[in-house]
């Protein structure tokens, strides 16, 4: 079909003067280079000229020059990388490699950008923060429950290299993600003594609802605080105020997975929380008594799964939605009925121009970097990073888990629960016993795939089924088709069991491997999966009186407390020491410091 010259000019008018969304821009540097990318992180450089994607499934970065848009080159760096910083040096930068455990420096050229270094970092490092001096890094590792305090200088120096280490590690009680570096000029605009010369570290919970202050000059937890709230999927510190903001969930315990409570917010609310920076870095304080919410979304308008965000000084507030694919802007009403644009799929990380005129927000199921015009407010394009192989059964399974566009009204996604698979803590009262009232504490999906069969209650002989009744009953959507319970299935088939938090003393998880023999503790968690198929009274009553549970898999247990149906148990030891799980005598304080050494092991 032929197109006129008038014809093709009035089709530009109309595209170009009627709200045309966005336009698809495809900037490949080589077109053999087929593979998801899975872009988590971003950076912007060179003065906001070119930005650059930390992508996780292929451990590339990928590098787009803003000022022509014609060339992005991609660059092989690590295995899985998870995030990405820019440092004092304009020439450098640096990435963590999840699944290689490791810190790397990059250096960057007009041209190119090259491995400079690599430093190993405690297992599983998610994100890093620079000081603004830029003499250190910190790197949070999930799994591992680690800060580490990296000492720029003394490893980036040319040379030999110091026989003393570079690193400072700082333990957690929970698996850190989100941090926030606050330095001593912040302090001192809140009036924090001058005796006190010291950064602080603020490190939020990846699952739950746990904040930290940490000490990075003497290692110390200062303080382990909990807000009303979990998902904490991004955390800043405001542009000009002395305070913390950060996009989180909450979950009611109180609420119930019916129609109604999902329809109004009763049972899962997304917010924007606002933190007085004071009240966070004074553990005497009352972290909760000057916190603002903004709530996100409402009936008939849910607003799963907020991540990513910009906040300008003038007030301004853009925040992605990663279960909804979408990008909303605070006009000044409310986060309710504000505008919303459509970006790629499940938009995470935000980052803006140095100027704050442009937003770019990294879509990362979908390979690809929406560029917003925050003056005004309308995306400018979106552009892919490369091409894409045909979608696999887990590829669009992990698609249907991070949309909340399966549940009434968008309220939730299937992670909104399941961050990163795994599991909030939290007690979600949900009818998959039959009963309402009886709330039971969210299971972790790692390592799903072979400990059917499933729910506290061992009601679901089939991962398909426990699949199915969550989604149409406990997130109130509509009915899966075959292809879709199939998808989500073969995703969360891939999902592997939770890592350890570990133990080094050899001695005690061999003799606590024994006393779990001796005790018949494997009647019930029998290995290699530490689960049975058959449910087991464990003398511990839900609110109908029940006894009777399945036994959840101990592979990854130091990692899933609170333990037991109703989280009851703070800890392992409290496990036997409190409430003396299935023994019949009381165990000496060695025999339980080894039976807990053990399992955490496991």
């Amino acid at each position: 079909m032929k197109i006129s010259t008038l014809n093709f000019l009035l089709i530009w008018i109309v595209l170009t003067f009627c709200g045309h969304p966005f336009r698809e821009v495809c900037i490949v540097a080589d077109e053999s280079i087929v593979q998801i990318r899975k872009p988590v992180a971003i950076a912007i450089v060179d003065e906001g000229r070119r930005i650059i994607t930390a992508n996780h499934r292929s451990g590339t970065i990928s590098l787009l020059n803003l000022a022509d848009q014609k060339q992005i080159r991609e660059v092989p760096v690590g295995k899985q990388l998870s995030d990405i910083v820019t440092t004092i040096d304009p020439q450098r930068l640096l990435v963590t490699d999840e699944a290689a455990h490791q810190l790397i420096s990059l250096k960057l050229s007009p041209t190119e950008c090259k491995v400079e270094k690599r430093l190993a970092v405690s297992p599983y490092p998610v994100s890093v923060r620079v000081s603004a001096d830029g003499t250190r890094a910190f790197v949070a590792s999930l799994w591992s429950r680690t800060v580490s305090v990296v000492d720029l200088a003394a490893w980036l120096a040319e040379g030999e290299q110091s026989a003393a280490s570079p690193i400072r590690q700082i333990r957690l009680p929970f698996a850190p993600r989100e941090m926030v570096v606050v330095e001593v000029d912040d302090q001192r605009r809140m009036g924090i003594p001058p005796d006190q010369p010291s950064i602080k570290l603020i490190v939020a919970d990846a699952f739950g609802s746990k904040l930290a202050c940490i000490d990075p000059d003497s290692a110390e937890v200062l303080s382990v605080r909990e807000i009303a709230g979990h998902a904490i999927r991004r955390m800043q510190l405001h542009p000009v105020k002395p305070q913390i903001v950060l996009t989180h969930q909450l979950l009611n315990r109180l609420g119930q997975t019916t129609f109604d409570d999902i329809h109004w917010g009763s049972l899962m609310l997304n917010g924007l929380r606002t933190l007085e920076l004071s009240e966070v870095l004074d553990r005497k304080r009352d972290l909760l008594s000057s916190t603002v919410v903004e709530y996100i979304g409402g009936p008939d308008r849910g607003a799963g799964d907020p991540a990513g965000f910009v906040i300008k000084p003038n007030g301004f507030i853009g925040i992605a939605l990663s279960g909804t694919d979408e990008f909303i802007i605070d006009q000044g009403q409310n986060l309710l009925f504000t505008t919303r644009l459509k970006t790629g799929n499940c938009p995470t990380a935000v980052a803006t121009s140095p100027d704050y005129s442009t937003a770019f927000i990294v879509n990362s199921l979908s390979d690809s970097v929406t560029v917003m015009d925050l003056r005004r407010q309308k995306i400018a394009e979106t552009i892919s990073l490369g091409s894409r192989p045909e979608m696999t059964a887990e590829d669009r399974g992990e698609r249907l888990f991070h949309s909340a566009r399966l549940s009434h009204d968008s309220w939730i996604s299937c992670a909104s629960c399941h961050v990163n698979g795994h599991t909030n803590g939290l007690l979600n009262d949900n009818f998959t016993d039959g009963t309402f009232g009886t709330a039971k504490r969210v299971l972790s999906l790692r390592g799903v795939a072979d400990t059917a069969p499933y729910a506290w209650s061992g009601r679901f002989p089939t991962l398909a089924g426990q699949i199915e009744h969550s989604i149409q009953s406990t997130m109130q959507g509509k009915v899966l088709t075959e292809s879709q319970t199939d998808d989500l299935e073969a995703y969360l088939k891939t999902l592997p069991p939770v890592p350890p938090v570990g133990s080094e003393d050899k001695i005690a998880i061999r003799r606590g491997g024994e006393l779990f023999e001796r005790l018949d503790c494997r009647r019930c968690h029998a290995p290699p999966t530490f689960t049975s198929p058959q449910v087991a009274d464990v003398d511990l009553k839900d609110e109908e009186g029940r006894t009777k549970f399945n036994p959840p898999s101990l592979r990854g247990v130091s990692q899933n407390g609170p333990y037991f149906h109703d989280g009851r148990a703070a800890s392992l030891k409290d496990v036997f020491k409190q409430f003396r799980h299935q023994l019949d005598r009381d165990l000496s304080d060695e025999e339980l410091h080894d039976l807990v050494e053990f399992l955490k092991s496991l």
